[in-house]
């Protein structure tokens, strides 16, 4: 996986296919925004691998 910076929000790119909904934060800095974890879990789902993301992350369960 490998993020692209852009002015709203942060494009994850995954074998082929891209997540565009990744939010960037607040306005301001950016620095480590906190993510909430409905839009993981949404890009999870998109990437076909909630499963696995929820083995890992708890909070997505």
């Amino acid at each position: 996986m490998r993020p692209r910076r852009k002015p709203h929000h942060n494009w994850v790119v995954w074998k082929g296919r891209t997540y565009r909904g990744l939010p960037r934060g607040k306005h301001g800095a950016r620095h480590n925004p906190e993510i909430e974890a409905g839009h993981v879990k949404k890009m999870a789902r998109f990437f076909e691998i909630l499963q696995c993301a929820q083995d890992k992350i708890p909070a997505l369960a």
